[in-house]
């Protein structure tokens, strides 16, 4: 028999979360045709059968959370008996087995009252102690917030009154259906969606971040006519030469990276009460999906990289993560994060931490302003693209002084931005 575990996506990821079984228990299947599907943070991965045979058992149902390297499934011969199986019997034996009527063909029947809780009159909790319940149906009321006195009270339909599945999804439904007897003030017109999973996963990481670092901003101006006139004369060739689009992204992104080298605690994170310095910037980039949502995937060691690389290495996974086809590895170890809202129009925008990040770089739209320079012949004024850019970092380790400094030092490094890298 062989135990489908739970497997490591990335050196980062605890967890996984069932999506889809391709195959129903007591079907056959060949080693290393799809078995299931997981959810990793916001990448989803199809798993291969790690053998062939008969899945014997499925444990983790779909939509369960389970941490790596837990059992999932067992694999076997046809017939077999897993081994929980056989600890659920020895379970069942250890039950009060008073409500079970067997017949003389040994089947059971059993009376199953209305879906909800006993009646407390007739309710015995002497068998309390050593009711089972299944990895599932804990999952479930851990989910849904089910105490375990309001387990223990639930009416099982199972063998010798086992709470299954099918008995916590319908008392669910019927707790819910009672409580929305209550008035609401939901218009007629309103309608309630509930939240994707994707979209779960980015509010709890939101909120961990606001709930662990203290943000302060700071927001600075640059002129980018530079990057603007650079982008205007070099796109067509750069396309023919490299078959890739020549955008702004990877030109904020090396002057990012050579700022932050002078700047290297907006590179560290923090781990209890010590700073980590990291050796490597892995630049995390924001993309915005076609449904609405956002996923930050990362340029690993992004300071080894020339224009072209970077360029590159934005291109590709900003386009695997609209097709969905990232690799779990390719979402996690960012150490530093730049958003775009400025693509959408937005004037500026301040970004929450991507933790651990100490620090995300907000960038606004270009937009042509009139401006005042400083000429020979004195102040002038001139129509320039600028752009705001926003800094939100962690108030636990980097003050306003440092935080400023290094704004200031990007918009040198934007304004003084050279057509030689693009070259080069």
């Amino acid at each position: 028999m062989i135990d489908v575990i739970m497997p490591k996506m990335g050196e980062s990821i605890t967890e996984g979360t069932i999506l889809e079984w391709k195959i129903n228990e007591g079907d056959s299947i060949i080693k290393d045709e799809p078995l299931l599907e997981i959810s990793t943070d916001k990448v989803d991965s199809e798993i291969p059968a790690p053998a062939s045979g008969t899945l014997l058992e499925i444990i983790a149902k779909v939509n369960v959370v389970v941490p790596v390297g837990e059992i999932i499934a067992r694999i076997g011969k046809t017939g077999e008996i897993s081994k929980q199986n056989k600890d659920i019997k020895e379970e069942i034996n250890k039950i009060d087995t008073k409500t079970l009527k067997v017949d003389s063909a040994k089947e059971e029947v059993v009376t199953v009252p209305q879906v909800g809780l006993e009646h407390t009159d007739n309710f015995d909790s002497s068998h309390l102690q050593k009711r089972f319940y299944s990895p599932l149906v804990k999952s479930i009321a851990k989910q849904e917030g089910i105490s375990q006195d309001e387990l223990d009270k639930l009416f099982g339909t199972g063998l010798n009154g086992r709470v299954n599945k099918q008995d916590i999804l319908a008392y669910l439904k019927n707790r819910i259906s009672t409580s929305s007897e209550a008035p609401t003030n939901v218009g007629m017109s309103d309608r309630i969606e509930p939240m994707s999973r994707m979209r779960k996963q980015i509010a709890d990481h939101m909120i961990k971040s606001v709930q662990t670092s203290p943000h302060v901003y700071t927001t600075v101006e640059a002129d980018v006519t530079n990057l603007v006139s650079i982008r205007s004369e070099h796109k067509d060739n750069f396309k023919t030469r490299y078959g890739v689009s020549l955008t702004y992204t990877p030109m904020i992104l090396d002057c990012c990276i050579r700022t932050i080298q002078n700047f290297q605690l907006l590179n560290a994170s923090l781990t209890g009460d010590n700073i980590v310095h990291h050796q490597n910037i892995n630049m995390g980039v924001a993309v915005a999906l076609e449904d609405d949502n956002l996923i930050v995937p990362v340029i690993h060691a992004s300071e080894e990289k020339n224009f072209l690389g970077l360029t590159r290495s934005t291109a590709d996974l900003a386009n695997r993560a609209r097709n969905n086809n990232l690799n779990p590895d390719e979402i996690f170890g960012s150490t530093f994060t730049v958003t775009n809202p400025g693509v959408f129009g937005g004037l500026f925008g301040m970004g929450i931490i991507n933790q651990p990040n100490v620090g995300i770089l907000a960038v606004g739209s270009f937009q042509k302003r009139p401006v005042v320079k400083e000429t020979e012949y004195g102040d002038t004024i001139v129509v320039r693209h600028m752009v705001y850019l926003t800094l939100s970092y962690d108030h636990r380790i980097i003050d306003g002084a440092y935080g400023t400094r290094f704004m200031s030092q990007l918009v040198k490094e934007l304004e003084n931005y050279s057509s030689h890298k693009i070259e080069s």
